[in-house]
Formats: structure tokens, C-alpha cells, sequence
């Protein structure tokens, strides 16, 4: 699926039908994102999601200010039933501006890692994380994994517009001359507003 715009929201389904075999675990989900993608920390709260994030936090930077390195969401669940859908609200950087027509730019999320963190009695498990992924305290207390086959993510990835690297130099431009008009206006208001109390104060000193 890809979604045009850059706001949108991951769903991940998880069939739990051997859930009881794992009363003595937890559930997790593991999403790698790319840099172009922002997590905001109050809204997953606000969502009620226990998670951890491992990446960079400034909501504000664009592409163009940002290390090309994967963000890493590790989000906890509460597995009550035998279908589990985990919510997670995305976002996209502004891009870095391209040549061309109505320049574009995709951005491919890999499929999340849904599995088990279970302690070390469970010895007959043996799966692995991905190696690239960080530590996550969340885990702290987990020895041994499985990992989901057979679960379905709604997003693959974004299609977002970006700016014309040809427009840049009017853009800043404009930036530049809105600027110093404000400037100017700023100073002239201050400029009035001082002589109307200066003319005020003189009248009050003359009565």
C-alpha cells in the first residue's frame, strides 16, 4: 500500500491463536524507520501505547538536517485476544529538494518484527532479532524470542511531494525580502507608538 501525503497511520495484525503457550512472555513489535519518518513520543502516549524509541527525537528537522539512520520503534502489547491490531501514528520529514516536474520522493517502510520476549526457561525458542536493531531496556528481562511469520502490515510505504531545487533561489529570495518588510514595520509601529507617549508626556509637563 502507499499513502500520499505525510501523515498516516502503521496497522499491524497479529493472529494470536497459541497465545496462552506463551502466558510467561510478552508481546512486541519492532518497527525499523527511515530517517524521513518522525515519531512523536506525546502522541504514541497520547494513543496509550507503551513503547521505546531509539532514533532522533527533533520533530522539527527536515531531511536535509537529519543523519541518514534508521529510527527503531519497539512498542509492547497486550496480547487479550486471538487478533491484536497495533496502531502507530507516522510522519514524514520534509524532504531535500529534487530536479524535475513535480519532484516526488518514496519512502519504503520494511515490515515490522512481531514476537514473543520470553525468560530462559523457555529453552526450545531460538530465534534472533535483527542484528542491526539497538538494545532496548524493554527486554532487559527477556532471554529468549519467537518471531511471527504470519502477520500483515497496512503500510508500505510514502509517496510525499518535495521542493524544486530550481525554485530555491526565489524561495530565499522571498524569504529575505518578507523579512526585512517586517522589520520595517516593527520599527515604524515602535517609532509611532514612542512618539505619541513622548508628545503625551510633554502636554501632561506643560499643564
Amino acid at each position: 500500500m502507499q499513502v500520499k501525503g505525510f501523515h498516516s497511520t502503521l496497522s499491524t495484525s497479529i493472529p494470536l491463536h497459541a497465545r496462552h503457550e506463551y502466558a510467561a512472555c510478552n508481546l512486541f513489535v519492532l518497527h525499523e524507520l527511515p530517517a524521513d519518518i518522525i515519531i512523536d513520543s506525546f502522541e504514541l502516549n497520547d494513543h496509550g501505547l507503551s513503547f521505546q524509541f531509539v532514533g532522533n527525537t527533533n520533530l522539527e528537522l527536515p531531511m536535509s538536517g537529519v543523519a541518514n539512520e534508521s529510527g527503531w520503534l519497539l512498542v509492547a502489547v497486550k496480547p487479550e485476544t486471538d487478533l491484536i491490531v497495533v496502531d502507530v501514528p507516522l510522519h514524514v520529514r520534509y524532504g531535500v529538494p529534487q530536479e524535475g516536474h513535480d519532484p516526488r520522493h518514496i519512502i519504503q517502510l520494511p515490515p515490522p518484527t512481531c514476537f514473543w520476549a520470553c525468560p530462559s526457561s523457555y529453552k526450545s525458542l531460538h530465534s534472533t532479532l535483527p542484528s542491526q536493531s539497538p538494545k532496548f531496556y524493554l527486554l532487559n528481562s527477556s532471554a529468549q524470542f519467537e518471531i511471527f511469520q504470519h502477520t500483515t502490515s497496512s503500510l508500505l510505504s510514502f509517496d510525499i511531494p518535495v521542493g524544486n531545487i530550481n525554485h530555491t533561489l526565489y524561495i530565499e529570495l522571498c524569504t529575505v525580502i518578507v523579512t526585512l518588510l517586517a522589520f520595517v514595520y516593527v520599527v515604524q509601529h515602535c517609532w509611532t507608538i514612542s512618539k505619541t507617549l513622548y508628545d503625551v508626556h510633554l502636554n501632561l509637563k506643560m499643564q
